[in-house]
């Protein structure tokens, strides 16, 4: 499974939506896009990429704000969702795009990239991903990494119990993730059982350090300007029994 570097290509799809998509609340959504709003110094008329952007549930409350948004994700599931639910079609697009290629487009004035996208291929994957973010913006634009880390990820996973959490209408989703330390990756497994049915979905997740992260950025011609608590202003420290949590790495481009 170590090898799975594909597995990304199928797993976006109608039962990821229908196990995932309500994982955030909307105060949730509305949090975090505030926070990310605040970090890039976003305002009305500002032109982000939010790449990748899943079923548009931070794009929308961009364009919300009055933002000019192009979300970009790989999964026509994903994207068939965002574009049906959709009501700022003035002011935002969606765009099916493999990340690793450069856009058709750039001159952003800022871009995000949230919750845990990089690390589903290989290192060379996501430079190719960070070095298209960088290419995306104008020169001197803010860039926002939001993603977890090597640390949190080890602390998690020395807690010993499987994750597990159950959906309203009942359905258990139980997680068996497995780290392979000289890889640094988190092999896993969820598997699922409710009222609609049971399945299983598989993902190889490569989980960096915050200090090979940021290498990496550099390496794409990203310079980092802070750490931060997720997608908040909180200042990142690496802290607690969690170390702190999940992490937003704010870069700016090279001039």
């Amino acid at each position: 499974m170590a090898g799975m570097h594909d597995w990304w290509k199928t797993f976006f799809d109608a039962d990821y939506l229908r196990l995932w998509g309500t994982l955030f609340t909307p105060e949730q959504n509305a949090q975090q896009a505030e926070g990310i709003w605040q970090l890039l110094g976003l305002r009305p008329g500002s032109r982000l990429l939010d790449a990748p952007c899943g079923y548009g549930r931070l794009s929308v409350q961009f364009a919300q704000r009055e933002a000019v948004v192009l979300g970009v994700d790989q999964s026509e599931a994903l994207l068939t969702e965002a574009v049906g639910n959709n009501a700022y079609r003035d002011r935002l697009r969606y765009l099916q795009h493999d990340l690793r290629e450069p856009l058709p487009e750039n001159g952003f004035d800022a871009a995000c990239n949230v919750f845990s996208s990089i690390g589903y291929g290989t290192e060379e994957d996501d430079l190719a991903i960070f070095t298209t973010l960088r290419n995306s913006v104008r020169p001197g634009g803010l860039v926002l990494i939001e993603t977890n880390h090597r640390d949190t990820a080890v602390a998690f996973l020395a807690r010993g119990p499987k994750p597990a959490m159950r959906l309203s209408d009942g359905t258990l989703i139980v997680e068996e993730p497995a780290f392979d330390a000289v890889e640094g990756r988190i092999n896993t497994c969820w598997y699922w059982s409710g009222p609609s049915g049971s399945g299983k979905k598989s993902a190889s997740l490569r989980i960096y350090s915050l200090t090979e992260l940021v290498r990496l950025l550099e390496r794409a011609g990203l310079c980092l300007v802070s750490t931060h608590k997720g997608c908040s202003l909180e200042p990142f420290k690496a802290e607690g029994a969690e170390m702190g949590g999940r992490v937003g790495i704010l870069t700016r481009a090279a001039r």
